[in-house]
């Protein structure tokens, strides 16, 4: 079903554009700053012990593997004169608020159990309450317009406010803890809990009013049982545009987070400065939001795959870099030059995937005869945060294995070695599959313009067999299947 401007109910303009992405300030920095500040939280001020604190984050992230495909599956099946997708918006705004400012609230509770207790189920309320959000915001995209621009826009979008958001929440939550309310840090969490509480809820408001679903995108309501639903969900992966689409998003962000999860122990304990560590940080996340502009353009231009392997590229070249350059007597001016260019890398590999989760629901249309785009967005959630709880448990275990004392300043060579090749070395070989595993997305300009002219070629009352040789490869390129 390929709609142009033309066919549109109703055009996408730019205060829409805008209205979409603000969605991702949420998204790109409330689990930022729970993955840079709530272990410490629970350890120093709720004064839980790690082995417990790690427990509270897994439970956590345990919860999120029912909780992700369920809203997917809801979201597809709900019926609402607020439309199936946009309604969530509306719920999500008050919950956001209450469920991030109880996750910072530090009751002296004398029990240990107690709060263990009391700190998983508001982990698990706000993991629920992101997904009941986040999942159809992911999926709007699809339902917004079906331009191969268009859509790249409204990603881009998405990403300028997820990585402006990722910038502030690198900076500014650490500062108010570690400075302004240095003597009491247990007020500097309740102020962060409740301020961007506050932050994370109010765009959701314009997310609502300022966007739509396109009344002429045709799509079923699922008439299967949840359970049945869930059961579907493997079909997913035969989807082969999806199979490669979540390889090279896996590939991505788990070396995203084994670098962002490194960095602090890295240029602490190596490089011996742990005092310019947000200097570096901020470098980092800055070049990747400046970066972005470009991406989305040269996406447009020659595909995203080509966008995300030029990203790849960059990081390979700056992790080589980083491991024969930098030693604890390095300049403070080249590190800072080195994580501008990794910004720079990361800016493509974190964009592009979000970019290509509509292409992967059109394709899920042309294998299964569904648009099944809530159940995409859920599956891709689901499977970035396993990943992620995956990453800090293994990362845990690492340091613990080579020795690592917070109690020393400076740490035994293997324990540095260590530290070492998870910053460097690991995400460098991520990043050399992530390169060659974009070689097989086959998604572009050109093909995503055949799949869309099938799709609507198809949902008019046009047969398979009667398509074009041509065209019918590139479908069975596509999905991975025989196309009749």
């Amino acid at each position: 079903m390929e709609i142009n401007a033309k066919q549109d109910v109703r055009k996408v303009k730019t205060r829409n554009i805008l209205a979409y992405g603000c969605g991702d300030f949420f998204g790109g920095g409330s689990f930022l700053i729970i993955s840079t500040l709530f272990m410490v939280f629970l350890t120093n001020v709720a004064k839980i012990p790690p082995q417990y604190a790690a427990i509270v984050v897994l439970v956590g992230k345990g919860w999120d593997a029912i909780s992700d495909p369920l809203f997917g599956i809801l979201s597809d099946k709900t019926k609402s004169r607020f439309g199936r997708r946009r309604i969530y918006f509306l719920i999500g705004i008050v919950p956001v608020i209450i469920s991030y400012a109880l996750l910072w609230n530090s009751f002296q509770f004398n029990s240990l159990a107690i709060k263990v207790i009391y700190y998983t189920f508001t982990y698990a309320l706000f993991s629920t309450v992101y997904t009941m959000v986040m999942v159809p915001y992911n999926a709007l995209v699809s339902e917004m317009s079906v331009e191969y621009k268009t859509r790249a826009r409204l990603s881009g979008a998405k990403m300028a406010f997820s990585q402006f958001s990722a910038l502030i929440a690198g900076t500014i939550p650490g500062y108010l803890v570690n400075n302004i309310y240095s003597d009491n840090p247990e007020m500097g969490f309740r102020v962060v809990g409740i301020v961007f509480g506050v932050i994370y809820a109010i765009p959701w408001l314009f997310v609502f009013l300022g966007t739509f679903e396109q009344e002429n995108i045709p799509h079923e309501v699922s008439t299967l049982s949840l359970r049945e639903s869930l059961k579907e969900l493997k079909s997913l992966l035969s989807n082969k545009t999806f199979k490669v689409h979540i390889e090279m998003y896996l590939l991505a962000y788990i070396a995203m987070d084994i670098l962002s999860t490194s960095f602090i122990y890295y240029a602490t304990y190596y490089l011996f400065k742990a005092d310019h560590f947000y200097y570096f940080l901020g470098t980092f996340l800055l070049s990747q939001l400046c970066a972005l502009g470009f991406y989305i353009y040269f996406s447009n231009k020659k595909g995203k795959a080509v966008a995300y392997r030029l990203g790849a590229a960059i990081i390979i070249a700056d992790m080589i870099l980083f491991t024969i350059l930098l030693r604890p007597s390095s300049q403070t001016l080249l590190i800072i030059i080195l994580c501008i260019v990794m910004g720079i890398g990361f800016s493509a590999i974190i964009s592009m995937p979000w970019a290509m989760l509509p292409e992967s629901c059109d394709v899920e249309i042309l294998c299964h005869g569904k648009d099944r785009s809530g159940a995409v967005s859920g599956m891709f959630t689901l499977i970035r945060k396993l990943t992620q709880a995956l990453v800090l448990w293994i990362f845990g275990n690492v340091l613990a294995i080579v020795g690592f004392d917070a109690n020393l300043t400076q740490q035994t060579p293997l324990t540095v070695n260590t530290i070492r090749i998870m910053f460097s070395i690991i995400p460098l070989v991520l990043m050399i599959f992530g390169f060659l595993s974009s070689r097989k997305y086959k998604v572009n300009p050109q093909t995503f313009k055949v799949a869309r002219e099938e799709i609507e070629r198809i949902q008019n009352g046009g047969k398979k067999e009667d398509i074009n040789e041509e065209n019918r490869k590139i479908i069975e390129e596509l999905t991975g299947h025989t196309y009749s």
